[in-house]
């Protein structure tokens, strides 16, 4: 089924719910936030759990504010998750970030709203794509990799793969494949899988394969994510939920289904969660489930830099023969060469031009 495209009015309602909701939020939060007469002069070390809304839920870690240093904070750490505003004044905020915050003094009892997000420390990264109006939109930050959950259910799809690969090359980011759901699969369908993500591996992207509801591969994923901060991402209906609640039954994170008729993942997690795990086969590991997509846009890169996203292509396109060139017809193209030799992948080639016309 296509698409559905919404008309302008429709997109202008639904931009007009959207916005009165944020500012009856923000109009509630201003009065704890505004003024810093009523906070604390403590300053807290903090680590982003979760946004909702205008709020955020922070782990806190307890520093003086002249003491910000490394070692303080892993010397200080708790387990206590404070909720809190977050200023006006600040960027977007998303799971994995290190804040700064402050209590607010003379709350009434049943307040849920603790303290004040006052200051972003800097990132070492973000991930972001962005949202259906074209505004960028953070998903997780300061990430050592990201995992591309796939699935044979939903259909494997590697156009999606190929932008989120694009967007860890471009940020800098590790990038691994996980093939889930691989308990449902024939001896025969899982060689034909395996061989229509071989083009990954051959370019150095690691492969897992799992099933979260039998709990094969798990040793290898909790390899993969030891003493790194990792981010889930992939299709609705994939298993991420799925697959944490396997590496962390005590989440109990809501899993989603894939229609019978559509072939589709619901829509299960709606906001990103940061989870730690800590057991006897993985340490110092933290895990983010963003929520499932079904598009990913890369539509704020520029198209001088979609080459650079393609690690094989990138290496080939060093030497070509002209500095504007293509990659379509042009004489002398090294990576039309390549192509022709099978030394790329043709369906590799076809994605990049793909996603080259989506930016016109």
């Amino acid at each position: 089924m296509a698409k559905r495209k919404l008309n302008r009015r429709q997109q202008w309602r639904i931009q007009k719910i959207q916005q009165e909701r944020l500012d009856r939020a923000q109009k509630k939060l201003s009065k704890l936030s505004d003024s810093l007469d009523h906070l604390d002069d403590t300053h807290y070390h903090g680590l982003v759990i979760s946004h909702f809304g205008a709020t955020l839920d922070i782990e806190k870690r307890a520093i003086e504010k002249r003491a910000i240093e490394k070692q303080d904070i892993e010397n200080n750490t708790t387990s206590e998750i404070i909720r809190c505003a977050l200023r006006q004044n600040i960027e977007s905020i998303v799971c994995g970030d290190n804040v700064i915050w402050q209590k607010i003094k003379d709350l009434p009892p049943d307040e849920q709203i603790q303290g004040v997000v006052t200051a972003l420390e800097p990132r070492k990264n973000v991930l972001a794509r962005p949202d259906f109006t074209g505004q960028m939109k953070p998903v997780a930050a300061n990430i050592d990799q990201i995992l591309i959950i796939t699935s044979p259910i939903p259909e494997l799809n590697e156009g999606l793969i190929d932008r989120y690969l694009v967007a860890a090359e471009l940020s800098g980011i590790n990038a691994v494949l996980v093939l889930n759901k691989i308990d449902v699969l024939t001896d025969d369908q899982l060689e034909q899988l395996s061989q229509r993500i071989q083009i990954y591996q051959a370019i150095g992207y690691p492969i897992i394969y799992t099933s979260a509801k039998v709990h094969n591969g798990l040793d290898s994923l909790y390899q993969q994510l030891n003493n790194k901060s990792s981010v889930f991402v992939g299709q609705s209906g994939v298993g991420k939920s799925s697959l944490i609640n396997a590496l962390l039954p005590e989440a109990r994170i809501k899993e989603g289904e894939v229609s019978d008729a559509t072939q589709k993942g619901t829509h299960t997690t709606s906001v990103s969660r940061l989870y730690h795990l800590e057991n006897k086969q993985v340490n110092n590991a933290i895990v983010i489930d963003s929520p499932g997509v079904r598009e990913f846009g890369l539509w704020d890169i520029d198209k001088n830099d979609v080459i650079h996203g393609f690690r094989e292509l990138e290496e080939y396109a060093q030497s070509c023969r002209f500095r504007d060139c293509k990659h379509i017809n042009e004489p002398g193209c090294s990576i039309l060469e390549a192509l022709e030799s099978g030394k790329i992948s043709r369906k590799r080639y076809e994605s990049y031009h793909r996603i080259m016309e989506s930016l016109n």
